[in-house]
């Protein structure tokens, strides 16, 4: 079959398909993205020693065994959100994502490594179902890599964009990372300083990923 206009023809597939922008270099970035995040666990397992950035209120936050359920959603949203944000966002708006979550990655781990950071965890006593998830993850996930907290920053920077590309339920994503947020302190995962450190490195990545896109029109992934 000769075609009369290839790019017609082109774009009248890509806006038929379910996926129109997810394109190898894309599953490229992705998995750059989500192996990135994944060091995480190594850097986790390897520290030794550094110091605590608690403050006297810390200690008055209770352990609440419940609150291990917004702080799983919080650890899907680490893999799930740059699957979907590889489906589905357009161009340009993905590569300042990429941008946000590598550069927040990189200086997290730059942080991890230099300023070891960690917290002292209270003794589960309790048998109930989600004492004893909260068992499992003290068991899988050691009391290093405290500040920045990852949970933060990850949510934030998750919420920050699709903020972007979902206007109308801005609030249903803030009330997400809020919940995400609290949870952190209420499973005695981090300390209050960790969130503030969270904070800080994702409004810093999310402005940095805008800012290179502006600047320099990027595209490595489309």
């Amino acid at each position: 079959m000769i075609l009369k206009n290839p790019r017609c023809y082109y774009n009248t597939r890509m806006q038929k398909s379910r996926f129109p922008y997810f394109t190898r270099r894309r599953i490229l970035w992705l998995v750059i993205i989500l192996v990135a995040i994944a060091l995480y666990i190594p850097i986790n397992q390897w520290q030794h020693g550094g110091v605590q950035l608690n403050l006297p209120v810390d200690s008055q936050i209770p352990l609440f065994p419940p609150a291990i359920v917004p702080y799983l959603l919080g650890t899907v949203i680490f893999v799930v959100f740059p699957i979907l944000a590889a489906l589905y966002i357009k161009p340009k708006e993905f590569e300042a994502y990429a941008v946000s979550i590598l550069a927040a990655t990189v200086v997290s781990f730059l942080a991890y490594l230099i300023f070891p950071t960690f917290v002292t965890r209270p003794e589960v006593t309790s048998n109930d179902f989600f004492s004893q998830v909260i068992k499992l993850l003290y068991q899988a996930d050691r009391s290093y890599n405290a500040a920045p907290s990852g949970h933060t920053f990850y949510t934030l920077i998750s919420c920050f964009y699709i903020n972007r590309w979902l206007l109308k339920l801005k609030w249903l994503w803030a009330m997400i990372a809020a919940l995400v947020i609290l949870s952190t302190l209420f499973t005695r995962q981090h300390y209050i300083l960790d969130l503030v450190c969270g904070l800080a490195l994702a409004i810093l990545a999310y402005f940095a990923g805008r800012f290179a896109q502006k600047k320099w029109n990027l595209q490595f992934a489309s």
